[in-house]
């Protein structure tokens, strides 16, 4: 019986050393951009592609070979960047870390309600007490948007140092075969001396020297449209902005107040620039992290629909959900 009660024991645990080794790991994709006037290939972490995993100089994408050798040179320093920008939740933390921390989170907010219920009560009533915690929620979310775009900045500095290491080959950049289109007009300068004769005899009109002139002006705006048409291509392929819900606590008895924060929203094209926020009782704000107290007269328990709308700095809007929770004792 011991020996049998031994075999059992360690079968739990390869089980268990397995689920935590595969807990750890990270699915990776890597799939061709299927936007309209884009190339190449994109490489995503657990089906949300990430740009700068592959990307090449003017925001172009490489070939398949190429964007594996980047993906694998580039994939520790760019999640590392992510996840200090809370873009990536870490697989071990979050499978083993995040479950009891919401239960802690939970259990300790019915032991702080009264607390809360206080603070709730003044902010609601004391216009000076009100004041300074919106100050204070502003200086925190300044000092975050500070920390989020020096994170940016320097994941994009190294991005640009690895491409400067990069030897240039004709496949990284997909906007090339623009390139080969010019070729074919060189030769037509080439013949413009037969009319030099024609032209240099009849110097009696002034206007014929003034004529070419409006010319020139034409061909910046043809070099402009390129540019933004690049641009929607871009939006396209990054795809809309995900919003993201936290609230604590996400149960207890009413009055509940919870504490809600977009923080974790994002978005490939840009920052996140609007907050909308419907706490499903009728209340509504456009704050980052807002707070909202929930209350119930009826005998059991509630529900509540709390939909967050997120408008990225493209335009793009993107919405999410999430229930809170209230029971009457």
């Amino acid at each position: 019986m011991k020996v049998k009660g031994k075999r059992a024991l360690k079968k739990i645990l390869i089980l268990l050393f397995f689920a935590f080794i595969l807990s750890g790991c990270a699915t990776y994709k890597f799939q061709k951009s299927t936007a309209s006037g884009a190339q190449g290939y994109l490489a995503s972490y657990d089906n949300e592609p990430i740009l700068e995993y592959t990307v090449g100089k003017e925001k172009s994408l490489p070939d398949l070979a190429l964007a594996k050798e980047r993906f694998k040179r580039r994939r520790a320093t760019v999640e590392y960047y992510y996840k200090q920008m809370g873009q990536i939740e870490p697989r071990l933390k979050e499978v083993f870390w995040e479950p009891p921390a919401m239960l802690v989170d939970l259990l300790g907010g019915i032991l702080r309600w009264p607390f809360i219920a206080v603070s709730d009560y003044k902010y609601n009533h004391n216009p000076k007490y009100k004041e300074r915690m919106d100050r204070l929620d502003e200086e925190k979310d300044a000092l975050e948007k500070a920390r989020i775009n020096s994170l940016k900045e320097k994941l994009a500095s190294y991005i640009v140092n690895d491409l400067a290491k990069e030897p240039s080959s004709p496949a990284v950049v997909t906007a090339a075969p623009a390139a080969p289109k010019p070729q074919p007009e060189a030769p037509q300068k080439l013949e413009t001396p037969r009319i030099e004769t024609p032209v240099i005899k009849e110097p009696v009109s002034p206007a014929v020297t003034t004529a070419p002139a409006p010319a020139s002006p034409v061909q910046p705006p043809a070099e402009i449209k390129p540019v933004i048409a690049e641009t929607a291509v871009l939006k396209t392929v990054l795809g809309p902005p995900v919003a993201v819900i936290t609230a604590k606590p996400i149960k207890g008895y009413s009055p509940l107040t919870v504490k809600f924060s977009g923080q974790k929203s994002y978005s490939k094209n840009g920052k996140i620039v609007a907050y909308n926020w419907n706490f499903g009782d009728g209340d509504t704000s456009t704050k980052k992290n807002p707070e909202n107290t929930y209350w119930s007269a009826t005998y059991g328990r509630r529900n509540f629909t709390v939909t967050l709308t997120v408008k990225d700095a493209a335009g793009l809007i993107s919405s999410t959900t999430s229930i809170i929770e209230v029971s009457t004792p």
